[in-house]
């Protein structure tokens, strides 16, 4: 498994300890036009805000491209809300890695279609 394919499906399964296991102890993530969650505590912090407002998710990942250690993952998400409708949203999310974990990560999402009903 890379480490996209590990990265992503811990991601999906919501699991915070992989996560962090794959991620430098100061990474960053912005996640749309939210302000970045900067080092290991907000970056938890961040996800587990998202987790709780949805039932799941699930990257359908369509292109990767890499340079060295700059990557570009164009997906589809798959977001389950609490009521249990999907609402699929396309994403690309720039990631930056530092000695094989990732350091940063741009995440590009509009979530307009989630927060709709």
């Amino acid at each position: 498994m890379s480490w996209i394919e590990e990265f992503y499906a811990a991601i999906d399964a919501q699991d915070i300890t992989v996560v962090e296991r794959l991620c430098t102890r100061d990474t960053t993530v912005q996640f749309a036009n939210h302000p970045p969650a900067e080092g290991a505590n907000e970056v938890r912090a961040a996800l587990e805000h998202v987790w709780s407002t949805i039932a799941g998710l699930h990257h359908n990942i369509e292109r990767v491209t890499e340079d060295g250690d700059r990557t570009v993952v164009e997906a589809v998400v798959d977001y389950t809300r609490l009521d249990g409708t999907v609402v699929s949203i396309p994403s690309a999310t720039a990631i930056q890695r530092c000695d094989g974990r990732v350091a940063s990560q741009r995440i590009y999402i509009d979530m307009t279609p989630l927060e709709s009903v």
